[in-house]
């Protein structure tokens, strides 16, 4: 995944990528990497803005503004504030959670790139944005084995949805190992979660 996301900003034309995905399918946390590997990148840095906590879609600029350490100018709104400051910048700005005010994500990300040629921004979202020249990238679950499919334990050991709940279960009780006898309800936990990793990791 983190492959194919950086190969798809490698193209001039992809300047808006949404992760979209259902929630605790892992969207943040690929994002946060993305921009970790990238970083080097982007002459002006990559940004984390975490849109979670925002009630009020309004509130988004400021959000904005405020990560990015702009002062607020008294008569002039955010958004111009951060058109200003972002016109001549070459930066990776993470717009984390925007499903709750996707609305005014849209509507912000779309000045913005307007604005700064030199921007691309990662989205993380439970629905696409709708701005146009977006690409939308749907971040799977976990792999995991197929109901009724019955593999052998060293071939259940290496599904993804598996490793991850062996590796959670262990942190939890250092003794606990997959073994023939737990093989099959390990199995039937990550199918019935769909491989959702924020799932898998509660259940273990």
């Amino acid at each position: 995944e983190m492959a194919e996301l950086r190969r798809l900003f490698s193209a001039p034309q992809a300047r808006l990528v949404t992760l979209t995905g259902a929630g605790g399918t892992g969207k943040t946390r690929l994002a946060l990497q993305v921009g970790a590997e990238m970083v080097e990148s982007f002459a002006d840095g990559v940004w984390l803005v975490e849109l979670a906590p925002l009630a009020d879609p309004a509130l988004v600029p400021q959000g904005v503004a405020k990560v990015l350490d702009i002062q607020e100018t008294p008569g002039r709104s955010a958004t111009d504030q951060l058109c200003d400051f972002l016109r001549m910048k070459h930066l990776l700005l993470i717009l984390d959670n925007c499903e709750h005010v996707v609305a005014a994500s849209a509507a912000l990300a779309k000045t913005l790139l307007q604005a700064s040629p030199g921007l691309r921004i990662l989205a993380s979202s439970r629905e696409v944005l709708g701005v146009e020249g977006e690409t939308a990238y749907r971040v799977p679950s976990l792999r995991l084995p197929e109901a009724g499919e019955q593999p052998s334990l060293p071939e259940l050991a290496q599904f993804e949805a598996v490793r991850l709940f062996v590796e959670r279960a262990q942190a939890a009780s250092p003794g606990f190992s997959l073994v023939d006898e737990n093989a099959a309800a390990v199995a039937q936990i990550c199918q019935r979660l769909d491989g959702i990793p924020l799932a898998i990791e509660l259940a273990a």
